[in-house]
């Protein structure tokens, strides 16, 4: 199977996960289970300092294109170590299939972690995993502009925001980019891997972020992939990034906490 239908084969699969769940515990239930959750902590006031870079890390224990990223994955642990290094946020995978996340390291890392918002990274097709998402504690959640219209993203954004959830819109193209920016969305992700060929060219989000800008001065862009040193972080910021997702560098360090530290002095 060629790397771009990978995307195509996880959203097909996606529907199910989905409809299974919805098997198991009805919207109705889910919704309830999201309104009785603790207020969720603002992403956007997280992500909005200018006086440093503001770091969303990552817990996630595979990919597609790397595999296994560290063999030892405790989500609850990387957490921990984010936090002492100063993140801003922490994004957790809840695919199981593809990535090696759970909604269980989801609810573990919120036990842990009480202080940050965190964010459901997931592939979104249905307005039953934004709850699902509130259920567990989460306090935003990805959407991928690609697989979803305009019209979709709208619809997320509005049952998002009805659960005090502001979510990150994410884009890899051009196209993407300019379907995001039509909806009434406030955080932006540009991503610097290409989905075709899995690399990552920090110079397409950069070009990417000068046309959103333009569009759209007001919103809070975030760089994602390809962020490894504090040299790429001051790089992009001199592009007008201040905000960056960061999953690799730090789940395969030895480190991560002083990797994350280093990243944000």
């Amino acid at each position: 199977m060629s790397k771009v239908d990978i995307l195509a084969e996880i959203i097909a699969n996606k529907h199910r996960e989905v409809a299974a769940a919805e098997a198991k515990l009805s919207l109705a239930t889910v919704k309830e289970l999201a309104q009785q959750a603790r207020p969720a902590i603002s992403f956007l006031d997280a992500i909005s300092s200018k006086t440093k870079p503001r770091i969303i890390a990552e817990c996630k224990r595979q990919s597609p294109s790397r595999g296994i990223m560290r063999a030892d994955y405790d989500p609850v642990a990387l957490a921990k170590q984010y936090v002492g290094g100063g993140a801003a946020a922490i994004s957790v995978l809840t695919d199981e299939k593809y990535f090696g996340g759970t909604l269980d390291h989801l609810d573990a890392v919120r036990v842990a972690v009480t202080s940050l918002p965190l964010l459901r990274k997931d592939f979104i097709v249905s307005e039953y995993q934004i709850y699902e998402a509130r259920a567990h504690g989460a306090d935003t959640f990805l959407l991928l502009s690609g697989p979803l219209s305009a019209s979709q993203l709208t619809h997320f954004i509005t049952v998002g925001r009805s659960l005090g959830m502001e979510p990150l819109i994410e884009s890899h193209t051009a196209a993407e980019l300019r379907a995001a920016l039509s909806t009434n969305g406030k955080i932006f992700g540009i991503n610097n891997r290409d989905l075709k060929t899995f690399s990552t060219d920090l110079k397409g989000g950069a070009e990417l972020l000068a046309e959103a800008q333009a569009k759209r001065p007001e919103a809070t862009f975030v760089c994602e992939s390809g962020i490894k040193t504090r040299a790429d972080i001051e790089r992009m910021q001199t592009l007008g990034y201040n905000v960056f997702l960061i999953g690799e560098a730090l789940v395969t360090h030895a480190d991560p906490r002083t990797a994350l530290a280093n990243l944000i002095a």
